[in-house]
């Protein structure tokens, strides 16, 4: 085969540029299009060596800066110099492995070299797919379901809008940092609160709680109420003519301080109004009440069983700001013909 070689022998320092399908190049080396505009179908353009990856691979003293596209990835391994050659395209070399020609986060894998910022104006950025594609950020789920236009993190197969999964039973994962319990109420508003599946619903700012319960010495059942930070109960199994009393306690490891008021107390012999004094409810169950200076004993609620006893009162917690209106009713319901009941109903407020 013969070889012709071309040799310009130009005078060193005379030329420093050189041009090509130009005289004036305006570059070191300048390739002008030899035809620029027009309909004709020959080819213009510069063509780059083509390779395979374990030819770019097995390549040593790359100066920095050659340029080459490989055309074949089913050769050589992602392995060394060749670490970022996952696809074909274009890659040039950057002193260490070859690199992609502008490559991006859409495009290929990569680690951020600072911070970046995308400035979206009235543009929307968008994940779109036809099934759930799920990533990852240092360990945390995240996905995009977005057959059902879902967003998942920690879970990637959300089942709503949005589903926050904490790994944690009794942790939802969502925060607000400058919002806490201390943080002043906005009235005319609807507290959220969570249903039996985990959704994030709008919730009456009331809450109410009732028991009902049996006062009999062989089959008792409980009248536990537990609602916000205090539980009620009626300790008593039996139903007698003795005065007997409901009891209350926290459930928070201290004590709750507040004012009870409102008291009232019906029975088939008489009724009675109690003042409003201070009140400390400690974490160990005991008699619940309010006093008056004539009271012989001012802490106490009493309920007589036999006389069908009812009693009302409210409670405000000035540890949590919390409020309850508590209804507290036993009979003995020999008149009615059933046997000792008792109910215990509470409305919270917060």
């Amino acid at each position: 085969m013969k070889k012709l070689l071309l040799l310009f022998l130009v005078p060193y320092g005379i030329f420093a540029q050189v041009g090509i399908n130009t005289s004036t190049p305006s570059a070191t080396f300048e390739i002008a299009a030899k035809e620029a505009t027009g309909t004709i179908t020959t080819v213009d353009g510069m063509l780059i060596p083509r390779i395979n990856r374990q030819r770019a691979q097995s390549m040593t003293g790359i100066p920095t800066s050659t340029l080459i596209y490989v055309n074949d990835t089913s050769t050589g391994t992602q392995t060394g110099n060749a670490v970022n050659i996952d696809n074909t395209g274009f890659y040039f070399f950057n002193g260490t492995t070859w690199t992609k020609l502008n490559a991006n986060i859409y495009s290929s894998d990569g680690a951020l070299t600072g911070n970046r910022t995308v400035a979206q104006a009235d543009h929307t950025l968008a994940f779109n797919g036809t099934s759930t594609n799920a990533f990852s950020v240092n360990g945390a789920t995240f996905s995009v379901d977005a057959a059902n236009n879902r967003v998942g993190i920690g879970t990637s197969t959300p089942t709503a809008k949005m589903e926050i999964e904490s790994g944690v039973d009794g942790s939802s994962g969502l925060k607000f940092t400058n919002m806490n319990n201390t943080t002043t109420p906005s009235s005319n508003t609807s507290p959220l609160g969570i249903d039996a599946n985990g959704n994030v619903v709008v919730q009456s700012s009331i809450t109410t709680s009732f028991r009902s319960f049996n006062i009999n010495a062989t089959t008792p059942t409980s009248s536990s109420v537990a609602i916000g930070s205090l539980e009620f109960r009626y300790p008593s199994t039996t139903c007698t003519n003795t005065d007997s009393y409901m009891q209350v306690r926290t459930t928070t490891g201290t004590n709750n301080t507040g004012i009870i008021h409102g008291i009232s107390r019906t029975a088939q012999n008489g009724s009675g109004f109690i003042n409003s004094v201070p009140l400390t409810i400690t974490p160990t169950f005991a008699n619940i009440g309010a006093g008056i200076p004539s009271n012989p004993n001012p802490a106490l609620i009493p309920i007589n069983c036999t006389q069908d006893g009812h009693a009302e009162f409210t409670f405000f917690s000035y540890v949590d700001k919390t409020f309850y209106r508590v209804s507290f009713h036993i009979a003995d319901g020999d008149g009615l013909g059933f046997g000792a009941l008792g109910y215990i109903f509470v409305e919270f407020q917060r």
